[in-house]
């Protein structure tokens, strides 16, 4: 099973995805694409995203989910839609990105969360303050912002997204159970959901 996580700055996705893989140990995590872009290219991410730097995300998260066969068991930390909705928080706050940019991407994400079977949003729960590790660039109310863009990307007659969409709450163990059911329900066969090592299943967090 292929499975995107999505939400803004600070939420715990990235916490999440590792809980889960240490849970379902038959998973591997696919980084991050603003870390796997910095990582190639050595250069951070720009501080309002550009048209250059988005499209490269966009590209970089596409050309990862479509190299996932449908049998495969991967975890994807953010994906092209993430990017998608920092395009338009971009185009907001008065960055070069504009209408045709974003009618430009659209078509791209779709094709790219075509190839996904789950998709996990993690909303914000709580203010966490974001964590000074170099990516982290939103304020409270844009981070804020991207939230509400992703709710709205997500609206099932948006069209953006075809795979079954679970919002998870709650603490870390909490939400890796309410992934781990996501999966079980929407498993194409019965072993798609992993297995659980006695480690984790004791401790999932």
């Amino acid at each position: 099973m292929r499975i995107v996580f999505a939400g803004t700055q600070s939420v715990g996705k990235t916490t999440l995805v590792e809980d889960l893989r240490a849970a379902c140990p038959a998973y591997r995590i696919e980084e991050e694409p603003i870390r796997a872009v910095a990582r190639i290219t050595g250069q951070p991410p720009p501080a309002v995203p550009t048209r250059a730097a988005e499209r490269t995300l966009v590209e970089h998260g596409r050309s990862r989910l479509l190299a996932a066969a449908p049998g495969d068991r991967v975890l994807f930390d953010r994906s092209p839609l993430d990017a998608h909705a920092h395009s338009i928080l971009s185009m907001e706050i008065g960055g070069e990105i504009d209408p045709a940019f974003l009618a430009e991407l659209e078509p791209r994400v779709i094709e790219a969360l075509g190839h996904a079977d789950l998709l996990v949003f993690v909303p914000i729960e709580r203010d966490l303050g974001n964590q000074p590790d170099g990516f982290r660039y939103l304020d409270a109310s844009n981070r804020r912002r991207v939230h509400s863009i992703l709710e709205d990307l997500l609206l099932p007659d948006r069209g953006i997204c075809r795979a079954p969409v679970v919002r998870v709450r709650g603490d870390r163990a909490t939400r890796v159970r309410q992934v781990r059911r996501a999966m079980a329900a929407h498993a194409t066969n019965p072993t798609d959901h992993g297995t659980e090592s006695s480690a984790a299943a004791s401790n999932p967090a």
